[in-house]
């Protein structure tokens, strides 16, 4: 249970008017998605769910995706599991007006992140982040 109040924390977090690297995940929040495992992961976002500002997204696996809404736009978050742990994050930042500046803001907030590498994936709409864990 004190890992689902974090996580709806977390989340709640997210719901920002504007992309501001103070409201993307921290480190902290970013270990305890990792440490989640998939029935954990997808309780949790049942759970989320009943608010407003979060839905699930529909899509073809057994690991419900949590798309959380902001003024600007919206962020889906869909770990990928592997036996039943996290080995990947994937966060899809979508905005209404998507601009050089966001990706420079989203790059230079994830590099300080030491012990994870990160892959971006950047057009028109969305700036992909898909995260792992260093080895």
């Amino acid at each position: 249970m004190e890992k689902l109040l974090f996580l709806c924390f977390i989340f709640l977090s997210l719901n920002t008017q504007a992309l501001d690297s103070d409201k993307l995940i921290n480190i902290d929040d970013l270990n305890i998605l990792f440490d989640l495992q998939k029935k954990d992961w997808n309780e949790n976002v049942l759970f989320l769910i009943k608010k407003n500002s979060f839905s699930k997204v529909d899509n073809d696996s057994d690991t419900f995706y949590l798309k959380s809404i902001f003024n600007d736009g919206e962020i889906i978050t869909m770990p990928i599991f592997s036996n039943n742990i996290v080995e990947k994050i994937k966060f899809e930042y979508i905005f209404l007006d998507n601009n050089n500046e966001n990706l420079k803001i989203i790059n230079n907030h994830f590099n300080l992140f030491k012990n994870f590498c990160f892959e971006y994936l950047d057009n028109d709409k969305s700036i992909q982040v898909v995260i792992s864990k260093c080895n």
